[in-house]
């Protein structure tokens, strides 16, 4: 299995890799789920100064009045699994695709970036994680980045797994992208080719030392490294021997990425000075107040969560008074068009997961209550007048976007995007609950948002008013207004997939009565 996809990506790579890339956009809802054409993907946001400051830019020109750096960085981190906007609403930022446009942006400028990857990549660590994480290294690869940080989100996936993913290029060794960390070790072995200590780059005629470490306060939260073949030790001490090793190697700067909590990378900013320049991990989403700090002579800077954003540096070695610029760059759809190889890579993707059939394969838990779905049609029987509302609604047509998906890549197969769109999922933690949809063929009843995701399963329901008890029956499943403005909608209509959701608004294209 693993021969099998280290291959796959290996040629993927390589096909990728061949093709320039090139420039797309985003699709919306009307705001319960219904797919409609939309524009690209804009909003205004604060004017950046262009002056080293990380304030966004007002999706116009980035980089503004930049000069040629000898260094140019493009940092991303803390992706939590975000591989690219999901598509149900509009605006969406993010995603590697257009993390690929950015970049050949800035290379047809005439500048030639260093990604580099702070790591956190994932949200979970299941079998889908690890066909998102093979993806989403199939495409650092083909947007030639340097390094990746191994974050805890990567730990989770075990030290065998992760050997399994290094790929490696006898004719070009130093252009591979590879796990780099001075203070992870698999198997006790540092000597496996991965993760690579340090990393050395040459740009602009300058010599440029990068090396990474995570924090073990943060590593031992993944629990069972050491059975997993993965050791951390002290980062202080591991950035001392790496710090040495670099300075031998006559490098001319010295790059830290730091999966650390930002207090723990100001502080090793502070111990080990030689670091000019610090890439962390940091605790928000948008991280545009102070940022970058200053810190002597370093200049430490995050980059925010979920791939909205990339953080792209330039290093000006011979300015006295700015010696490094920042900028925090939003990834829209309008000035970043989805180059064609890379939704290829995610159709890829979405037919792994068709594949692997995991929507169906991987186990069903029982629901809290113990009760089973019976479908929104067995709903009707009783309380027709609100049934004949839910399909006018885009609730009651909600599976129908997945087919189209985004880009027009369906999304019937992938876990993640079915658990909002169909009955008896649970759509936070993405699993399906004994009873809950399976397949449209076996399962057609449960398609769609059905009235059991709010109310619950309908079985028990069923039972009581067959039994005759119908004030039991009402009780078991009465939502009130109050209910589903404090938490229920926001299940589903969260920050990142619904962010416009406004439950006034909302609630009056589904309000619809109690029983007939």
């Amino acid at each position: 299995m693993c021969l099998y996809w280290n291959r796959v990506v290996f040629l993927l790579v390589a096909t990728i890799a061949s093709s320039s890339l090139l420039t797309g956009c985003s699709s919306e809802t009307d705001g319960t789920g219904k797919l409609v054409a939309g524009p690209d993907e804009t909003a205004a946001t604060p004017s950046a100064s262009g002056d080293g400051t990380a304030s966004p830019d007002a999706l116009g020109e980035y980089c503004k009045g930049w000069e040629k750096p000898a260094a140019l960085f493009a940092v991303t981190g803390q992706m939590h699994g975000y591989l690219e906007p999901c598509g149900c609403s509009d605006p969406q930022y993010g995603g590697v695709s257009r993390r690929a446009a950015l970049l050949q942006q800035l290379r047809d400028r005439g500048w030639d970036p260093i990604p580099l990857e702070l790591g956190g990549t994932l949200k979970r660590s299941r079998q889908q994680s690890q066909f998102k994480f093979q993806t989403l290294l199939t495409a650092l690869r083909s947007m030639k980045y340097q390094a990746l940080t191994m974050g805890e989100e990567e730990l989770r996936l075990g030290g065998g797994w992760l050997l399994s993913q290094h790929v490696t290029d006898p004719d070009d060794p130093a252009g591979v992208l590879g796990f780099v960390s001075s203070n992870v070790v698999l198997f006790d072995s540092p000597d496996l080719g991965t993760p690579i200590p340090f990393k050395v780059i040459e740009s602009g005629g300058k010599r440029i030392g990068i090396t990474s470490v995570i924090d073990p306060a943060i590593a031992r939260q993944v629990g069972g490294l050491a059975d997993d073949g993965i050791s951390v030790s002290d980062a202080g001490e591991a950035l001392t021997k790496v710090k040495a090793s670099l300075l031998e190697e006559k490098v001319d700067l010295l790059v830290l990425l730091s999966h650390c909590r930002l207090e723990t990378s100001k502080q090793l900013a502070q111990q080990h000075p030689e670091f000019q320049i610090v890439f962390s991990t940091g605790p928000v989403e948008e991280p545009y107040v102070d940022n970058p700090l200053q810190i002597g002579k370093t200049t430490l800077m995050v980059v925010g969560h979920k791939g909205k954003h990339v953080g792209v540096a330039g290093w000006y070695p011979d300015s006295a008074d700015k010696p490094v610029r920042f900028e925090m760059v939003k990834l829209d759809g309008e000035r970043f068009k989805d180059p064609p190889e890379m939704l290829d890579l995610m159709r890829f993707y979405q037919d792994m997961l068709k594949d692997s059939n995991l929507a169906e394969t991987e186990p069903a838990l029982p629901h809290r209550t113990g009760h089973k779905f019976v479908g929104s049609q067995m709903c009707g029987e009783c309380h027709s007048k609100a049934f004949e509302k839910w399909k006018e609604t885009g609730h009651g047509t909600a599976f129908e976007s997945l087919r189209t998906g985004r880009r027009g890549i369906p999304r019937i197969h992938d876990p993640e995007c079915i658990a909002c769109h169909v009955t008896g999922w649970d759509s936070q933690e993405i699993f399906r609950y004994e009873s809950g949809f399976l397949n449209e063929a076996s399962t057609e009843h449960l398609l769609h948002v059905g009235c059991e995701n709010c109310h619950g399963p309908g079985s028990e329901h069923v039972k009581l008013i067959n039994d005759g008890d119908e004030e039991a029956a009402n009780k078991l499943m009465r939502v009130t207004v109050e209910q589903a403005r404090d938490s229920g909608c926001y299940k589903c209509h969260d920050l990142d997939n619904s962010p416009h959701f406004d439950f006034d608004s909302y609630w009056k294209k589904i309000e619809h009565p109690g029983k007939d």
